[in-house]
């Protein structure tokens, strides 16, 4: 089933609660649209959070849910879902795979890769609430949860 992932963990590592104003169908569009963007894209670390250890690049790789796969989120499938989400009146959840890809920016070698983080990532769409849940599969987390779910609903809300 497009946008659901069977196998989604019970138990998740953060779970944050957004009030929202507007449409389903109208935030379902714009995390789709979001997450599309942040495809592929390099972000400086600050521009997600002011920590320590920050000074690296981030680039997300973003997957969407189709049933016990993920598909990369491309062209092709950011057509598919948005025709999804205006023939079938939208998404229960939208599930996505998270990958970020971290390299520290080194002047003389350029960018030299870190290791990645892994996470699966809810939305649920409840009513006036937005659900935002996070599964961290592996890697540093460099980037804490919290951080990166406040990021995401800023690209989002």
């Amino acid at each position: 089933m497009l946008g659901k992932f069977d196998n989604f963990p019970v138990f998740v590592h953060k779970a944050k609660n957004f009030k929202i104003n507007a449409s389903l169908g109208h935030v379902q569009r714009k995390v789709i649209e979001a997450l599309y963007g942040l495809n592929g894209k390099e972000i400086s670390s600050s521009g997600i959070f002011d920590g320590i250890g920050a000074g690296f690049k981030v680039i997300f790789e973003v997957g969407v849910a189709d049933g016990v796969n993920f598909n990369y989120l491309d062209d092709l499938e950011l057509k598919r879902c948005l025709k999804h989400l205006k023939g079938e009146g939208g998404f229960k959840v939208l599930d996505f795979f998270l990958v970020n890809r971290y390299y520290k920016v080194d002047n003389e070698k350029g960018m030299r890769p870190l290791k990645f983080d892994y996470q699966l990532i809810r939305f649920e769409f409840l009513d006036k609430n937005l659900v935002v849940k996070v599964y961290h599969e592996r890697g540093p987390r460099r980037i804490q949860l919290e951080e990166l779910i406040d990021f995401l609903a800023k690209q989002i809300l």
